[in-house]
């Protein structure tokens, strides 16, 4: 008797590990859950888009977007808490761009607690 009881619990276990680690694979929680660093067009219409080598870059390395988030495990929620500044116009004014052609916004994140976003401006 207490040899089938050890094993049910096992299974009853193992059971419960399966169902966890399909909760978090199909709600995208395994992927980049611990370090992201990625780097998206903010448009993909490419249509008019001139491609010229000669192009400037504008960063707003100095001035980011920062998100933090404070999980409140009692009211099963969460404060998130954004600021600073991650406009185009921003990365234009400070590259001393006049036309922007395209711009790309890069995303950090750790632990989903902390996220920084650049802004990326091309042009002339």
């Amino acid at each position: 008797m207490a040899i089938m009881h050890r094993s049910a619990a096992k299974v009853g276990r193992g059971v419960a590990v399966v169902f966890i680690a399909c909760s978090l694979i199909s709600t995208g929680c395994i992927s980049g859950a611990v370090y992201t660093n990625t780097t998206m067009p903010i448009d993909v219409n490419f249509d008019e888009t001139p491609s010229h080598r000669d192009s400037r870059r504008g960063d707003l390395r100095g001035s980011s977007w920062k998100t933090l988030v404070i999980p409140l495990v009692v009211a099963q929620g969460r404060l998130q808490i954004d600021w600073g500044d991650s406009s185009i116009s921003s990365a234009m004014r400070e590259a001393g761009i006049e036309r922007a052609h395209y711009a790309d916004i890069q995303t950090l994140s750790v632990l989903g607690l902390w996220t920084q976003r650049w802004v990326h401006v091309y042009g002339e």
